[in-house]
């Protein structure tokens, strides 16, 4: 399978959106029937807001024409108030101004085969401190499998039923990993 990868900056990204949807639901195996389309709506508006975001890009992976995997890429706001971290001196550390991976789909069929490290690969470029990050949700463990395998390190580690519902992982040459002990995964 010859996969390709393009970079869509800002909103030139809008453009796929229902591309996104359609494999996002393929490749969460999204049990909520097609005619609900609240988690499509909330995706597009939070995809728009984001694609306005100086330094915004989406990549796509395709497999002749069709779309096998993309990924999303934003800098995080200095100062950073959000979660998962709000609150902790560790937030403008490791977070605020760097870049943060907000979605990285690949479908079924396709896995195995490179394309999210491909994609992770060229979202990350933009990254010339090495400072990523990525929140993925506690209970998606093929993400928290996958970013593991990559090298990424996990720095918050929530509870089920209290706290963040939000792990957070930062890249492998991330400069505050210095400092911090190596946990057993």
């Amino acid at each position: 399978m010859g996969i390709t990868t393009v970079v869509y900056p800002g909103e030139a990204a809008l453009s796929l959106v229902d591309e996104f949807v359609h494999l996002r639901r393929l490749a969460t195996r999204d049990p909520i029937p097609a005619q609900d389309d609240r988690p499509a709506r909330e995706f597009r508006e939070r995809l728009a807001e984001e694609a306005r975001t100086p330094g915004f890009l989406a990549v796509t992976a395709r497999a002749d024409s069709l779309l096998c995997g993309f990924g999303t890429a934003t800098r995080t706001p200095v100062p950073y108030a959000g979660e998962p971290l709000s609150g902790d001196g560790r937030a403008q550390e490791w977070l605020a101004g760097a870049v943060r991976i907000g979605d990285l789909a690949v479908a079924p069929v396709a896995r195995g085969r490179g394309v999210a490290t491909r994609i992770l690969d060229t979202l990350t470029v933009p990254a010339v401190d090495d400072r990523v990050w990525v929140a993925p949700d506690h209970r998606d463990t093929a993400a928290l499998s996958f970013f593991r395998h990559q090298g990424w390190r996990q720095t918050v580690f929530p509870r089920p039923g209290a706290g963040p519902t939000r792990a957070v992982f930062l890249a492998p040459r991330h400069p505050a990993l210095a400092g911090l002990p190596v946990v057993g995964c």
